[in-house]
């Protein structure tokens, strides 16, 4: 791979081994970033690594139950030390396994998703945030949702609050995190065609997406991905504390 502007840099990012995390990992890698594909899914995220390494970038699977504060904190702190540096964290990992409206979700299935979107999101800031404090510099993006901009699609209670306060959680950290050279960003996408979202919709929803979205279209795993490099990039180092919708007009806030 050629040199990019992630060169010499090194990249943290859950969620790796499929969908939007799985495309900002190759696309750090293919801007010379050294990345760790960190997820759950062992088979997936070793194959999103070895992908990358074939294709002459630098990168290596870490397996981390990112619901664990310390295996979070393990695999963090292990990747800085292995490259000297952390520069980048981004936070992909999370979802829901299907849809509930408020009075069917289960109080377990509420702490299951809240804690895998969110609870996630302060254990990779907290492991990261004290390791980009000592470099002196940062670049940390959270996935929301367009569910957390917006209430004018069905969408599961627990994610949709979930979501929300991964917005909330990224505009505290940006306003603490700022004076030491860090900043905090979220991308909040809508309608994104990974394997998980194809397989939780029906064909007619697809189909009511398309012809309700001003682009016509669901998202790629690429798209959004460039919205959220382009907030690891130096170009946006006076950006932080925002949320970019990557939404197709979807909602327009």
């Amino acid at each position: 791979m050629s040199q990019g502007k992630f060169e010499g840099q090194s990249a943290f990012v859950t969620g790796a081994a499929t969908g939007i995390g799985e495309s900002c990992a190759r696309k750090l890698a293919g801007g010379g970033a050294s990345v760790a594909v960190c997820d759950i899914d062992e088979e997936g995220g070793a194959r999103v690594a070895e992908s990358i390494r074939n294709e002459g970038g630098r990168a290596g699977f870490i397996r981390a139950d990112l619901t664990d504060w310390e295996q979070v904190r393990t695999a963090v702190e292990g990747f800085q030390r292995e490259q000297g540096r952390l520069d980048i964290a981004i936070h992909s990992a999370g979802g829901f396994p299907r849809y509930l409206s408020l009075l069917d979700c289960p109080v377990e299935a509420w702490d299951l998703v809240v804690d895998s979107n969110l609870k996630t999101m302060f254990y990779l800031l907290k492991a990261a945030a004290p390791l980009m404090i000592e470099g002196g510099y940062g670049r940390f993006v959270s996935l929301s949702s367009m569910a957390a901009r917006s209430g004018v699609n069905p969408n599961p209670p627990h994610y949709t609050a979930a979501k929300a306060g991964v917005l909330g959680l990224t505009r505290q950290a940006a306003r603490e995190l700022g004076p030491h050279g860090i900043t905090v960003n979220a991308v909040a996408p809508a309608n994104v065609r990974t394997p998980r979202t194809v397989k939780i919709r029906t064909e007619e929803r697809i189909r009511h997406i398309e012809r309700t979205t001003p682009v016509g279209r669901l998202s790629e795993p690429d798209e959004i991905a460039e919205a959220v490099l382009f907030l690891c990039s130096p170009e946006a180092s006076y950006i932080t504390g925002v949320t970019l919708d990557a939404n197709g007009g979807a909602t327009m806030v």
